[in-house]
């Protein structure tokens, strides 16, 4: 999803400093008093640098899972940064709520995938084994919270969204799409259309998706796709396949993919 610049939003501040496209996303560990907040180290530097702020301008903040709006730099030193802020709209909520299912991949690549997650508004994250997932993979640090929260964080800033995505990783293939995925869905309000991208399917996504689910449950394997076994644990469960071209992708590209074409047919 490439943000659209806000057309009622001046091309630089007053002080000269270019308006950013992005936000900065601000967190409760920021907060110093009131609305003001701190920014220390690298951020106030990005702040600086980056995006040539100087006190007294205005930039594009969001609190993590909460608000939008934007924020007077009221002190901008070598080592901290301190933003006064007004907070001006919800969250963004994206529509349809989608859910993503991914093979494990290689750290390298699970941190684009985070990326995309957190930009493109998915909600939640699930990774899971696959035959082809290489055990040494689930050892990662990268599956920490500490080690993965700041990778959501970028991609929330880069897609103007605050609502952090939740991950969960799961070990058992099997057990997670039998035992685990039944309960998740049972606390839902509507049930979800299960989609399953897969090389050589016959329908693209304009055939299974007309726009009209409000909930959508997407699973994309690992390189070299699900073995049969699970395309056919996938397809009992009611995940339809579909094609998402005649490319060979690789999982972040194929999850960038996945997402793009559901805001295309998405409701407007």
């Amino acid at each position: 999803m490439i943000a659209a610049r806000n057309r009622n939003r001046p091309e630089r501040s007053r002080s000269g400093a270019h308006d950013a496209m992005n936000l900065i996303i601000l967190t409760e560990h920021d907060r110093v008093g009131g609305e003001t907040f701190r920014l220390a180290a690298q951020r106030a530097d990005h702040l600086r640098t980056v995006l040539r702020a100087t006190e007294g301008d205005l930039v594009q903040v969001g609190l993590l899972n909460g608000p939008c709006g934007t924020a007077r730099v009221a002190r901008l030193a070598a080592d901290e940064a301190l933003l006064d802020c007004r907070w001006t709209a919800p969250p963004p909520a994206p529509v349809p709520t989608v859910d993503l299912i991914c093979a494990l991949p290689r750290p390298q690549t699970l941190k684009k995938i985070l990326f995309a997650a957190a930009m493109m508004g998915v909600r939640r994250l699930h990774l899971v084994r696959a035959r082809r997932v290489e055990r040494s993979y689930f050892s990662s640090p990268l599956l920490n919270p500490e080690q993965y929260t700041p990778h959501l964080i970028e991609g929330l800033s880069q897609g103007r969204l605050t609502r952090l995505p939740e991950v969960a990783v799961h070990d058992r293939f099997r057990r997670f799409f039998e035992d685990i995925l039944p309960v998740l869905e049972q606390n839902e309000s509507a049930p979800s259309l299960r989609l399953a991208p897969h090389p050589g399917a016959a329908a693209m996504l304009d055939a299974v998706y007309r726009g009209d689910s409000p909930r959508l449950l997407a699973a994309v394997g690992p390189e070299g796709g699900w073995v049969p076994f699970e395309v056919e644990l996938l397809t009992s469960l009611g995940f339809r396949a579909f094609s998402l071209g005649r490319f060979t992708l690789r999982v972040e590209h194929a999850v960038t993919a996945v997402l793009s074409q559901i805001e295309l047919l998405a409701p407007r």
